[in-house]
């Protein structure tokens, strides 16, 4: 497996931490599924008193375009109550242990999309700066219950 390390420009040290505690901990064994089964990687996002609405923004306005335009098809959802914001389903491969399509795609577009890797690198920096707590799980949907 590539490491996701080498796919982000060091100098950017949010993204290196958001991605790394989302990818680089889960390896292929972690994230074994039965047959069937879809593999999910679940990002929950807290964000700071009074940045929910601006980092929804972000995510709307230039995130979720992104993974359109790569096909990604995460599954998000903007809590009304509980502890988190903001929690996205990202489809998960075990066998590359990436997202599909895979992070390294996905901040290629995002790079392309808003004219160049340094404005998306402080687009996503400045989505980072308004979360105030975030975590990551692995989730699966068995085959029994996915239509």
């Amino acid at each position: 497996m590539r490491s996701i390390c080498s796919l982000i420009p060091s100098r950017s040290g949010v993204l290196l931490a958001m991605l790394a505690a989302m990818i680089v901990c889960f390896t292929p064994a972690q994230a074994t599924a039965a047959e069937g089964d879809k593999v999910y990687v679940v990002l929950a996002v807290k964000f700071k008193p009074g940045k929910a609405p601006e980092a929804l923004a972000i995510v709307r306005e230039h995130f979720f375009p992104v993974d359109r335009t790569i096909g990604r098809k995460p599954i998000p959802f903007d809590f009304m109550t509980g502890e988190w914001d903001h929690v996205v389903y990202f489809p998960f491969d075990p066998a590359k242990g990436d997202t599909v399509p895979g992070w390294d795609v996905w901040m290629k577009a995002l790079a392309a999309q808003e004219g160049g890797m340094d404005k998306a690198l402080q687009l996503f920096d400045r989505f980072w700066s308004l979360a105030q707590d975030s975590r990551t799980e692995m989730a699966t949907l068995p085959a029994a219950w996915a239509r």
